[in-house]
Order: structure tokens, then sequence, then C-alpha cells
């Protein structure tokens, strides 16, 4: 721009993060206030020891500039051991991770800008708090220049997010710093198996033969009775065996899930959208297609048919694909692999006893009392667990002979290894006192985690605080609700065998009653996220809703199994934007299903749903419903004078766009507007500023475009909601691409990392086929090919066809320049007959045009015939999969 003084020069950075700083600002806020205040205050003074210039503040760290690599290694070593010197026991700690690089950059007005901050700044991502990461290029440029007792260590190869090729890591090490970490954190392979939420014990050996088993067979079932650990044993395995595949680890819980629902939880698990035409079994097997994937699955004895079913079309339809599997039995599959998971032998027994009495503040030993116990618990870990935590009210002797004394609970009857289960958890259960007993039972409604407000609302709904407290304590000290940490978020859940029990002991009234208040309290859940994922606490409401979504779907269920109109509409359409966002396909499917049970009814009642469903058909790329569904819902409004339907006309804006068809209509995007406008909500501000400026990029006007983006950028700081910050950075990067690229490139990685903190697959997909055609044009085609890459897996899981065939469209250029040239023109072709994307950005039209006639230039109109004549017996998976795997060969 006029007036701004541009140069080009090399430079030296240190990047810094806080590792874990989320979950100490939910813990400790105000403590960290102060914290971070002098955590900035001892890396400003770090940097500018050394001579290092501080430039940008993230708010959980920081970049510094240094016109020497050496004072910025320097400068990490001297800011690391200022660090260890304080003490941050009010904040649970203050690891810092930092990463040093060197490259090439551009000076606009004494700050840099270009490749090089990306590059850094995805370096840092994979270390660990307290480690220096060096950039290759960082310990090229220093040489044996490094003074003693620093000293650098190599850690090997690894792939960026985002980088085109593998790159080499090293590590500082030195007196003040610490020198052995786990492995690098991996930016790219995907590894969704939760964390163990205790230590296995005893189990070594079944481990490493079952990561043996799963390299010889493509299913393998571990098979044992409840509360023997077959869920424990699966995640560890997984965990073991995680690296062998390249397209990453998925997980499904099905405890929980009725029957019919099997295929949408899985769905929802993997991240799948539904296909148009097709069922939600087939989308998932279209999906995983030729991809290496392991899949792991918990509880598949609940629907025994319906998991056979869809994992044997998953193994028929999928080849490359292993499935691990935890369950009380086979699944009869052809070619499962059975292993039968065994008691805990006794040596193992007591070691766990021992272990878990101990954690619970109980004094025990591995004595011949001891192994005794565990003999009658017949060395079933669970029944183990639920004894020692009541090590604290009984001596083993006491536990002893409470077991040996004890018939069976009513209703249960022997069950081979299950009745040491049985009677373990009845032990624990009749411990407690009544009120505690209710509490339990009420419980058992949740078909997932559960936190302390649900505790107080669903299970304790005219309790003191204080008895909440009291109650959850006493239920965890006896095992019989487990805790586990999410994000340093405390949960709690019922196995699944503890949930059978005391089900069986509620009566129909007090089950009726809690059922109320679980679909209440799931309904005031949806409603207060779905207004904070417009505000500055976007990231919890996520968050929260992510862990709480098999509940708030079993509430759906209830609320539609009973009848209940009113309930079932608002689980289907308060947390539609969380739905479109987030890509989550099944959500759009309730109000469907809302339509299909309550359509005879009343149509003024019905009228929120259609907006939704209509964004629902919209996503499946059924635009014909989209449309009927939409004007339906814009009638009723007008007809009866309803509330406006935004879900609706964004329906109809978005499927008239991205069908190619051309510009929303105009009445509609000016309705849009007005009613964004009038919204108190700066969200809606932002968003009417964004899709104006983008308007403007796309007709030219890069002026109007940047400075309508500018003021985007700004109402989103102050509204601290960072989907609006994702959305109008990518604003102002596309209307600066043509004048400014390196200013550009920097300001969409900053709208994509933002974008994938909070896991808005929607925004995500927007700046990455941005960043990948700026990438193909200021740098090379290889550099877009990861990012494309990545893309193509979102979308193609998500079912989200526009984008997808947008980002195939993009994949025609890029590979054509790495001198893919048939298959450039087979994209294209294929593409253009699918008649379902939005426009091209104008430089990739010119692009695109441009191609076109060199290949006819350089092969002829009768070779390109041809080519379009091979694309045409495509269909979406073969094209999927044979543009991915151009895509993969070229990263190799």
């Amino acid at each position: 721009m006029e007036g701004t003084e541009v140069r080009r020069t090399a430079m030296s950075f240190v990047f810094t993060d806080i590792e874990g700083s989320t979950s100490r600002w939910e813990s400790h806020p105000d403590e960290m206030m102060s914290a971070v205040a002098r955590h900035d205050e001892l890396l400003d003074n770090a940097m500018r020891a050394h001579g290092g210039v501080v430039f940008h503040h993230s708010g959980d760290g920081v970049i510094a500039s240094f016109d020497a690599p050496l004072a910025a290694i320097n400068a990490a070593a001297d800011a690391q051991a200022r660090f260890n010197a304080e003490d941050w026991d009010q904040v649970d700690g203050m690891n810092v991770r930092m990463a040093v690089h060197v490259g090439d950059v551009v000076m606009r007005d004494g700050e840099p800008f270009g490749w090089a901050l990306n590059f850094g700044s995805r370096l840092n991502a994979i270390g660990h708090g307290e480690q220096v990461l060096l950039s290759e290029s960082c310990v090229e440029s220093i040489g044996n220049g490094l003074a003693q007792p620093l000293d650098v260590v190599a850690l090997g190869r690894t792939r960026l997010r985002d980088i085109a090729q593998p790159t080499r890591v090293f590590q500082l090490v030195g007196p003040s710093l610490r020198r052995d970490f786990p492995p690098l954190r991996n930016t790219v392979t995907n590894n969704q198996l939760p964390l163990p939420r205790q230590s296995i014990v005893g189990r070594d050996a079944e481990v490493e033969a079952v990561a043996l088993d799963l390299e010889a067979n493509r299913v393998v079932s571990l098979i044992g009775a409840r509360g023997i650990g077959t869920s424990r044993l699966a995640l560890a395995a997984g965990h073991r065996v995680a690296e062998r595949y390249s397209g990453g680890v998925l997980h499904c819980d099905l405890g929980g899930v009725s029957p019919s629902g099997i295929a949408d939880a899985v769905a929802t698990s993997f991240g799948v959208g539904v296909r148009a035409g097709l069922s939600t079994e087939l989308s998932v097997v279209e999906w995983l297609g030729t991809q290496g994937l392991l899949l792991v699955f918990e509880h598949c004895e609940r629907a025994i048919e319906a998991v056979d079913r869809l994992l044997s079309a998953i193994l028929a339809g999928a080849p490359n694909v292993t499935v691990l599997c935890a369950s009380e039995r086979p699944l009869g599959i052809e070619g499962e692999f059975i292993y039968r998971v065994a008691p805990l032998p006794p040596s193992s027994s007591a070691m766990l006893f021992v272990e878990r009495a101990t954690a619970a503040g109980a004094v025990v030993d591995d004595s011949p009392a001891v192994r005794e116990l565990c003999e009658q618990l017949e060395g079933m870990p669970l029944a183990i667990e639920v004894a020692a935590a009541n090590a604290l009210i009984y001596t083993v002797s006491e536990l002893s002979d409470r077991l040996r004394r004890r018939e069976l609970p009513a209703g249960l009857g022997p069950q081979g290894d299950l009745r040491s289960m049985n009677e373990a958890v009845a032990l624990g259960f009749d411990a407690l006192p009544e009120d505690q007993r209710q509490v339990l039972s009420a419980a058992a409604i949740f078909a997932g985690s559960f936190d302390r407000a649900a505790v107080a609302a669903v299970c304790m709904p005219t309790a003191r605080s204080s008895e909440v407290d009291e109650a959850i304590t006493a239920l965890l000290n006896r095992s019989l609700i487990q805790l586990i940490h999410v994000d340093g978020q405390p949960l709690f859940r019922l196995l699944g065998v503890v949930s059978e029990y005391v089900r069986a002991q509620a009566t129909t009234e007090s089950n009726a009653a809690a059922s109320v208040r679980f679909i209440d309290h799931m309904i005031v859940l949806s409603t207060t996220a779905a207004g904070d994922l417009r505000g500055p606490d976007e990231r919890l409401a996520c968050r929260r809703v992510g862990e709480q979504f098999d509940n708030i779907r079993a509430a759906f269920e209830r609320s539609l199994a009973s009848g209940d109109f009113a309930r079932a509409t608002t689980l289907a359409t308060v947390l539609w934007e969380y739905g479109f966002m987030r890509l989550n396909s099944e959500y759009f499917r309730w109000s469907q299903r809302v339509i299909d049970t309550f359509g005879a009814g009343d149509e003024v009642q019905l009228a929120p749903v259609l907006g939704v469903a209509a964004v629902g058909a919209w996503f499946r790329d059924d635009l014909q419903s989209t449309m009927e569904l939409a004007r339906r819902a814009i009638r009723l409004e007008t007809e009866f004078e309803l509330d406006f339907d935004l879900p609706a006309r964004l329906a109809i804006a978005n499927a008239t766009v991205y069908s190619g068809a051309g510009a929303a209509p105009p009445d509609i995007f000016a309705e849009l507007a007005s009613y964004q406008r009038s919204r108190p909500e700066l969200y809606f501000h932002v968003n009417v500023d964004t899709q104006n400026s983008i308007m403007s990029t796309w007709l030219g006007d890069t002026e109007a475009a940047t400075r309508r983006a500018i003021r985007a950028v700004r109402s989103a700081r102050e509204s601290k909601n960072p989907s609006s910050l994702a959305f109008a950075l990518w604003a102002l990067g596309s209307a600066l691409e043509a004048d400014d690229e390196p200013q550009a490139e920097t300001l969409l990685g900053n709208a994509l990392d933002v974008a994938r903190e909070v896991d808005n697959g929607w925004l995500t997909a927007l700046v990455q086929m941005s960043l990948a055609s700026l990438r193909r044009r200021s740098s090379s085609a290889i550099d877009a090919v990861p990012i494309l890459a990545d893309l193509l897996d979102l979308l193609w899981r998500a079912g989200h066809r526009s984008h997808l065939w947008a980002t195939l469209r993009l994949c025609g250029p890029v590979l054509g320049d790495l001198g893919e040239d048939a298959l450039a023109v087979q994209i294209r072709s294929w593409v253009s007959s699918a008649q379902l994307a939005m426009p091209p950005l104008p430089v990739d039209a010119v692009a695109i045009k441009a191609q076109s006639q060199q290949l006819v230039e350089e092969h002829g109109e009768a070779w390109v015939d041809r080519q379009s004549a091979l694309a045409a017996s495509w269909t979406t998976e073969s094209a999927i999969a044979t543009v991915r795997g151009a895509l993969l060969r070229q990263l190799a």
C-alpha cells in the first residue's frame, strides 16, 4: 500500500506458548491474571537482555525477533531459567514451550510478516512445556558457534501441520533445561483414543499380545464379562499401535446407545456426514474407503446385531481398516479373531487392590488376607476396585466376611464371572445411606459422562451445595462412579454394570421424575451453550456440547419416544449453529425426525424445525428439499407473524451460491443483513461486515473489501468470539491477497489456527481453500498439497459436498503444476459435471482457464477429450481416492 516501507530480510525468532493455559484459566482465573502478567514480564526481560524485540502477544505467549540466531537461542534458554526460578504453585505450574526458527520475512514499517512466522508457530505447537525446539535452518545457521554448556540434540524428522515436506527437529539442552520429554506432539496423525482414566495393572503381557494380533487380523474382539477390563485393555492396545496407521485411530463408545442409534453414534464420533441418497451406514463405509485406520469400539454387546451389521459393511467396503472391539460376547463377524480376557492372577489382583485402596487413603499391604479377598472376587478388576474403595470403612477381613455371607441381589441370577462383580456392586450400594442410593439411581439415567451441575439438577434438585459435594465424594470413594478429566474439567460416569444394577433398584415413579429433570437439564445446557457460542466463551461452550452430546441425544430420543413435541423441537433446533459450524450432520437429522414424527400436527409449532432441516438438506446436497423446506418455513413465518427464521434464509442463500447458480437472492441477502444488524450481539455485526468484504473481494473492489474486513476484525476482537475473529481474519487475508501476499499468508494462517482451536470445521474449510490457493501462487504448488489433503479428509468425512467439490476443483491446477496433466483435466471435467460447487475465487478461475488452454496447446484437443471421458466413469468415492492418492504421492 502507498506510504508503507516494505523490505525482505532473514531474521531469527523465538516463539513461546503456555502449556495447558486453558485449564489453568478455568481453575484459577484470578491467580492467572497476576501469573500471566509475571510471565509476560519475565519473557520481555529475557528477550530484551539478548537484543530481542517482542512484537506479538497472543495472550498465552509471544513472538520475539532477533538479528542473530545465537541471540535468539540464548534468550530462550535464559527465559526458561527465569521461569524455573519462579514459584507458580498458585496456578499449578507455568510450563512454557518455546521454539527458535530462522527464516525470510517481509518487513513492513518495522514489523515482520510472512511464511517463516507460520512455520515457527507450527514448530512450537509440537513441543512440550519447558522444552526448547530448534528448526533445521536455525541449527544450520549457528554452525559450531553454540557456546558451552548449551548443546543441541537431534529429535529426527516429523511432519508439521500444513507443511509439505517432513522437517528435522532439534532440542536445546543445558544445565537449566530439562532434557527428557515425551515424544513430540503429533499435529498431523489423528488419534482420537481417550487417555487412560487410571493405570492399567497386571495387563502388560495382554497389551503386547493384542498388539501382535492386530498385525495379523483385521478385526480383533476382546471378550470378557462386565468389569473384567476389556475396554481398558482395548484403549491401552490402541495407544500402543497407533503409529502403525497412516490415517490415525478413531474411537466410539457404544455404551448407552440404542440399537437404532448405533450408525448415527458411530458417524458422529467419526465426524462423518450422511450423503444424499445414502444410508448412514453406507456413508460411513464410503468415507472410510481406502484409508489406513484403526477403529476402536467399546461396549459392542449393547446392540450386537446392529454392530455386527455395521462392522461387516465396514470390513467389506474399507479394505485398509482394522477394527478392535471390546465386548462381553463375540460379534460373529467373518474373520473375527477372539481374544478372551482372563481375570487377573492372584499377584496382579493383590497389587491392584493395594494400589486402589492406598489411593483411597487406606493402609493395606499385599497380605494373605488381601489375596484371599481377591480370590473371592475371582480376579475381576472392577470388583476388586469397588471392594478396595470400601477399605476405609471395613477391614480386609470384614470385607471378606461380608462377601462370604452375601447372596446375589434379587433379579440377578448366577452368571459365571459376573457373580463377583454383582456382589461387589451390591456391597458398595448397600453401604450407602438411603438418600445417596437415590442419587446413584437417578444418575443411571445419563447416557454418557456428567458434571457436578448435572448431579445437582437431575439427581438432587432440592439439595444444598454441600450435600451435592458430599454425595459425589461418597460415590467416588466407593468406586460406584468414576472420575475422569477432559481438558482439565472433572466429569463423572457410571460403568455399565453399576448402572444396570442401580436402575433395577429404582421405582418407576422415581425413574419418570428423573427422566423429566434430565431432559430439562439438557435443554438448559443446550440453550446456554447456544448463546455462548456467539460470545467470548465459545471454546468452553463447544467443549461442553461435545462432552454432553451423548446425553443431549438421549434426551432428544426420550422426548421423541414419549411424544413430547415441545421438548423434542427445542433440542432439535437450539444448537443448529453448533451443528453448522462443527459439521455435525447428525444434529440436522433430528429436525427431520421431528418432522416425520409430528408432521401431521400443528404447522405453526413445526415452523422452527423446517429451517434447521433445510440447512441439513443443503449439507447433504439435496437442493430441492433445501428450497422446499426453507420456503415453507418462511411462508409460515409471514402468515403467522413468527420469529425471524435465520436458518431458512441461510439455507436458501447457501444453496444458491454453492450450487454455482450465482449470488444469493437480493431480497434474502438484504433480509439477512438487516436482521443481523438489528441484533445486539457483535457476532452478527461481524458476519455482515465479513460477508460484504468477501463480496467486494470477488467483485475486485479490494479497497472496499479491506475497509470492511478491518471493521469486522475490530468488532470481532471486541466481541472476543474466536469464530468471529477467524471469519474476519479470513476476509482481511482474502482482501489483501492481490497486493500483499506475505501479510495475507500471515492473516490466513492466524485465521486457520483460531478456527481449529474451537473446532469450527466450516471456517477451517473456507480458510484452508484460500490458504492453499495463495500458497500455490506465492510459494509453490507442493506447499498447497498438505492443506488440500487435510481439507479433502475433513470434507469427505463431513459430507459437505459443496466445499468438497470446490476443493477438488482447486486440486486440478495444483496437481497440474506438479506435472499431473492428465489428472488435472480429469478433475476439471468431473467437477464440472457435478454442477455443485461455489464459484471459484477470481484468481483461481483465471488459473483454471489458463491451465486448460495450456494443456490443449501441449497435448491437443483429442487428448483432453480422452481424459474427460475417463473422468466420466468416476464415482464420488473413486474421485476422492484418486485425487487424495495423488496428493499423498506428492508428499512422499
